[in-house]
């Protein structure tokens, strides 16, 4: 019956994230390493699998380009009709660390892509810029002979699932990244991941 429902919805009320100027995310997710530590991190850190290490925030994005187009016809499938957005973000760390978290990044969008079977769509964001961290991290995998770092890269990763039944409503899993950059700007193995899902609300 909800199958029946789902693709029986009328093509022309599909909702699409190119109208948008402003949306919200609340997101949760939870610590996830695909590995031990090194010889070189220091113990307790970075333990592999998930951990008791837990963030919540809160993100407020503004679509600064709705739609890229270009005449290049190596990248042209992939760039064009997608957006460009500025990221801000809030958030709270508890359980294995105690501390806020603020981050900034500039995040690419792709076209909304047809779900198959469904009037469902869904787009894959890529978001790059910085992190910093209220207090010092406590659990953060860091080099032996160093403290964690407050300030960090930032990376998020997310695939962005709407349906025209709630057309302003968005699910959203995302990757949430910290890190030192291969050692570029703090010891290597600096950093943190969390996997997690968000609920996304049309503000504009």
């Amino acid at each position: 019956m909800a199958l029946c429902l789902l693709m029986s919805f009328p093509a022309d009320a599909q909702s699409t994230t190119r109208d948008r100027t402003w949306f919200a995310t609340i997101y949760a997710g939870q610590w996830f390493s695909v590995s031990e530590p090194s010889a070189t991190q220091r113990l307790g850190s970075q333990d592999a699998g998930f951990q008791n290490s837990y963030f919540v925030s809160v993100l407020l994005n503004n679509v600064l380009v709705s739609e890229l187009r270009t005449d290049w016809p190596l990248i042209s499938p992939v760039l064009n009709g997608s957006s460009i957005e500025l990221e801000g973000q809030v958030g709270r760390h508890f359980g294995l660390q105690d501390q806020g978290e603020v981050t900034l990044a500039l995040l690419w969008r792709s076209r909304d892509i047809p779900v198959p079977l469904t009037h469902g769509r869904f787009n894959i964001g890529i978001g790059e810029g910085l992190s910093y961290a209220l207090a010092r991290p406590t659990y953060e995998g860091v080099a032996r002979d160093q403290e964690p770092r407050k300030f960090l890269n930032y990376l998020a990763l997310e695939a962005e699932f709407s349906h025209p039944l709630l057309p302003n409503v968005s699910v959203v899993p995302r990757l949430h990244h910290r890190s030192g950059i291969f050692g570029i700007i703090a010891p290597r193995g600096s950093g943190s991941d969390f996997i997690g899902i968000g609920l996304r609300v049309t503000l504009q």
